[in-house]
């Protein structure tokens, strides 16, 4: 039977970013462990969006963390903790798709509607369709597209910190963002009122 991770201690939980990072510079891994843990699942949706499957996913936040460990002494708080956490997962994702080449992307936004007895058919069968339809669009954008377009709708990053996320200028953050949004609307069409 698989134990659970120890989650960590409520005083680390409170720490902020900076104290944290140096805290793991000196060695200490409880720190770290909480930086997993508070970065951890947004870095997995990221990747998961990114990347062909779960598996890959996994790998790709896993090597995103040993990589942020052997190099938090690096990190001097130039960029938030997260905008480096995913500058390093950007970089993974990319070696990524460098070791696996041009796999087709299964781009998973949101987990399968409910499609309970008390779901109207129409509305159930409509959202899955638009799902299905925003997902082929999302894997046919260029990667720096699709991914300056998830930071932003779905993760929630600012223009600075997508582009300190893809080494990009805010302004070419901006850009990304705008040609995929343009690039989208064009392709759901079909969905638009």
């Amino acid at each position: 039977m698989d134990t659970p991770a120890p989650q960590p201690s409520v005083d680390a939980q409170r720490l902020g970013d900076r104290t944290l990072a140096a805290a793991a510079a000196l060695g200490e891994r409880a720190a770290f462990e909480t930086i997993v843990h508070r970065y951890g699942p947004m870095l997995y949706g990221y990747a998961r969006r990114m990347v062909t499957d779960d598996a890959a996913a996994d790998d790709v936040v896993q090597e995103t963390f040993v990589a942020a460990w052997r190099q938090i002494d690096h990190y001097r708080g130039e960029a938030t903790l997260k905008t480096w956490l995913f500058r390093i997962c950007d970089r993974k994702i990319i070696d990524s798709h460098r070791m696996r080449y041009a796999e087709p992307i299964d781009d998973r936004l949101i987990d399968p509607i409910d499609t309970a007895a008390d779901s109207d058919p129409a509305v159930v069968l409509s959202n899955t369709e638009f799902l299905a339809a925003l997902e082929r669009a999302l894997a046919e954008l260029p990667v720096r597209q699709r991914a300056a377009w998830v930071l932003r709708e779905i993760d929630g990053l600012t223009f600075p910190e997508i582009g300190v996320t893809l080494k990009l200028g805010p302004g070419a953050a901006r850009g990304h963002h705008h040609r995929a949004q343009a690039t989208l609307r064009q392709r759901m069409q079909r969905w638009q009122r």
